[in-house]
Order: C-alpha cells, then structure tokens, then sequence
C-alpha cells in the first residue's frame, strides 16, 4: 500500500526566491532529471499570487493583516519567514487514481494545509507539478501565531520557531495529515512512527529511496551467490541428475548471472554516487544563489548607502545655508531690538505727555465745572427777574426803553462778553450769553447788571 507523504520545509527571505524559481518553472534548464518540461504545461495552480513576485506577496499578506514579528530580513543570521509543505505519494497510487481523482486529492491536501496555517489568507503559493515522475504538490505559506504587542494587546505574529514548536510538531503533522486525507476515502499508509523521512528535504528523500532499492538488490546477490556451494552428490531417486559438463555450465552460468548482479548494484552504487553528486551540486547551487542574492543586498546596502552619503551632504549644504539664514535673521533681530529700544523710548514720552495732556483736561474739567455752576446761578437770577417783571407788570415798559436805548443795550453786552472772553475765552463767553439771548434776548442787560 502506498504512503501518504507530507514534508515541511523552512525557509529565509534570501532563499525565498529560489523556491519560487522551482515551483513556478522560471528556470529554463534544470539538473533534476526527473523534470520533463515537454509536461510542464500540465502543471496547475491550486492559489496563484496577487503580486509579482513570492517576496512581494510576503510583504503584501504581512501588510494587509498587520502581521508583527521580530524578523531579520537580511544579513546571514536571518529569519525563517515562509515555510513549504511537499504533499505526495508514489506513483502507482496515483496512477490507480486517474487523473480527476488525483486533482481531488490534492484539492483535499489543500484543504488540510490551509486549515493547518491558519486560514487560505496565510498560503502565499499552492502548484501541484505534474511534470515529474510522481505527481506532487507544493504549498508555500506565511508560519503565522497568535500572541500579544507590546501593549499586550492581541495581534498575530510571524514566528517559524513557535508555529513549530515541540519534538513531536512534525510527529503529530503526520498524523493530522494522514487521519484527514484517510478520512476523505483514500487508502495510504502512515509512515514510520519515530522515522526522519519528514525532516528530509526533496533531494535527501530521492537518495534514501535509492539507497533502499540498493540494499534489496545486495540482499538478493547474496542468495544467488549460494550456487558456488553446489558440487556433485548420490542424488535421490526423485532428483534429477546432470551430467558434469551441464554442471559446470550451471554453474558458470550462475557466476556469471552473480555477477551480472553484482555490476547492476555496482552500476546502481555508482547512480546513487551520482545522484548524491547531482544533490550536492543541487546544494552548491542553492548556496551560490544565496551568496549570489547576499551579494546583490550588499550591492544595494552600498547603493543605500551611497544614497545615505549623498542625502547627508546635501544636509550639510541645507544647514549651511540655514545657519546663514540664522544670522541674517539674528542680525535683523538685533536691530529690531534697537528700533524696540527706540520705540520704548518714545512710548515713554508719549505716556508723559499723555499724563500731562489728563492733568489739561483734568484742570479744563474743573473750570467747565465752575462755569456751568456760575450759569446756573445765573440762570436762577434770570428766572427771578422774569418772575419780577411778570409780578410787576414792567414788560412792557422794558420794551420801550430797551427800543429806545438798543444800542446802549448792545454796547454793555459787548463790554460784558469782552469781560468774560478775556478770562475764559470767547468760546466760553459765547457759551454763556447765547442760552440767556435765546430766551429773551432783552434780559440780558438786565440780568447782567
């Protein structure tokens, strides 16, 4: 029966790109031979990517749901920041299966492996390859926890070492693996309990298989080279009996077939060398790649850097050009300081002269009092002397005279006026003898007098 096969591997941002060569087929020649390109349009996507690249998804996702973490996303100690999952089987099963069957089994494994991350939200990346010896599919994903800010506030987290923590995380990864699949009506076995199969990476996983097939084909050699023990005996009657020619032809012929044996494990030891040399050139490579992406960072931290320099000049220019604005504005302050000082001055003058000007107004106030007293006084004795001349019926003798002597009557008015002109000013005069005229302009010589 075949087994069902579920493999994880971790990887940092500088190799991110390298997985993403493989799953998506961007290499135009490859050293696995197991790869046929002519069967490469088979292959399918299970969740293509919004953007265009794995590394700008990675930035996507981790912006759109504000994954938090303490990553280091470069350097040579970085961070596992994605992870992959390898779900496969042997050949036979799937060739049991047919070809619709066989995209609803790994549309059930997907379901497995979105449930297990965390939700669809989290898969950067599903491809099932149908151009390789057994159909397989690989599903690239965000290791995303639950945990808490700084604020202790609940957030999400992108943390490879919790999302796999414990001895037994790929341990019960199997399990889960295979009580889901097996449920979903698929005949596979678990693997070994205790085993390291998951822990294999794709091309130690072929080796292992080979050195397998290895072992089987020695023990069987083994057996075959028991015919050199023949020789001849007294057979039994119900035993066939050769003559000693065809003996020694059987046994030639069975050296001959033991080492034929021997050479096809040779040949198979040699493969598997070969094999072994292909993965550590697979290995060679995949650490070039990441030299050859370490150098290309150090190539854009020195462009950054460069950038840095050229910002931080052009700082320097912009403060020197501030630190003169800062002088010319400092010298201008202090001549303002000076037209302040100035202006100081002159306020101080003109709150003199204001004092004076109240002391003015103060001693004007006090005359305008007097006088409106001396016009009351005088309006009282105008009052009385109408009175006087209602009482004594003089009014109209008053007339007379006053027709008679009007221009005496003016010329004491003026005397008067004259008087008062000089002591208040004709303002004040005018002020005073203008009311008395508007009344009755007859009474003012009298009141006067």
């Amino acid at each position: 029966m075949s087994y069902a096969i579920i493999r994880n591997e971790n990887h940092k941002m500088s190799a991110v790109h390298l997985i993403e060569r493989h799953n998506e087929r961007l290499n135009k020649n490859y050293n696995n031979k197991d790869i046929d390109l002519s069967r490469s349009h088979l292959n399918y996507h299970l969740k293509l990517i919004q953007s265009e690249t794995y590394h700008q998804e990675f930035e996507r996702i981790r912006e759109k749901y504000n994954l938090l973490g303490n990553l280091r996303l470069t350097g040579e100690k970085q961070s596992n920041v994605m992870c992959e999952f390898l779900i496969t089987s042997d050949k036979e099963f799937f060739d049991k299966l047919g070809e619709e069957k066989t995209k609803r089994f790994f549309n059930h494994a997907y379901e497995f492996v979105a449930s297990k991350v965390g939700g669809e939200q989290f898969i950067v990346s599903a491809v099932v390859h149908m151009d390789e010896k057994s159909p397989h599919m690989h599903v690239s994903y965000i290791p995303v926890i639950k945990g808490k800010d700084r604020k202790k506030n609940p957030c999400l987290r992108i943390n490879c070492s919790e999302f796999w923590k414990g001895r037994d995380s790929y341990s019960k990864l199997q399990d889960e693996y295979f009580d889901y699949i097996t449920s979903r009506g698929y005949s596979l076995k678990r693997g070994e309990k205790g085993s390291t199969a998951e822990h294999l990476s794709v091309s130690e996983y072929k080796l292992k298989k080979t050195q397998e097939q290895i072992s089987e084909l020695t023990e069987q050699a083994a057996k075959i080279e028991s015919v050199d023990n023949i020789s001849k005996k007294n057979l039994p009657l119900s035993m066939v009996a050769v003559k000693k020619s065809d003996f020694e032809t059987l046994t030639a012929a069975a050296k001959g077939y033991v080492s034929a044996k021997k050479a096809e494990a040779e040949n198979v030891v040699l493969k598997d060398k070969c094999i072994s040399l292909e993965a550590k050139n697979i290995e060679l490579t995949e650490e070039n790649n990441i030299l050859s992406g370490n150098l290309k960072q150090l190539e854009m931290d020195f462009d950054n850097f460069a950038e840095s320099v050229q910002s931080e000049t052009q700082l320097k220019n912009e403060n020197f050009c501030l630190s003169r604005e800062n002088d010319n504005i400092s010298n201008q302050c202090h001549v303002l300081k000076k037209e302040k000082a100035v202006l100081f001055e002159e306020n101080t003058q003109l709150k003199s002269d204001a004092k004076d000007s109240k002391e003015q107004i103060r001693s004007l106030n006090e005359n305008l009092t007097a006088i409106q007293s001396a016009l009351k006084v005088l309006q009282e004795k105008y009052d009385n002397v109408l009175k006087f001349i209602e009482k004594m019926q003089l009014k109209e003798k008053l007339e007379v005279i006053l027709s008679i002597s009007l221009d005496t009557f003016y010329s004491k008015i003026l005397r008067i006026t004259c008087a008062y002109r000089n002591k208040y000013s004709w303002s004040v005069a005018k002020w005073i003898f203008i009311p008395i005229r508007t009344e009755n302009f007859y009474a003012a010589d009298f009141c006067v007098s």
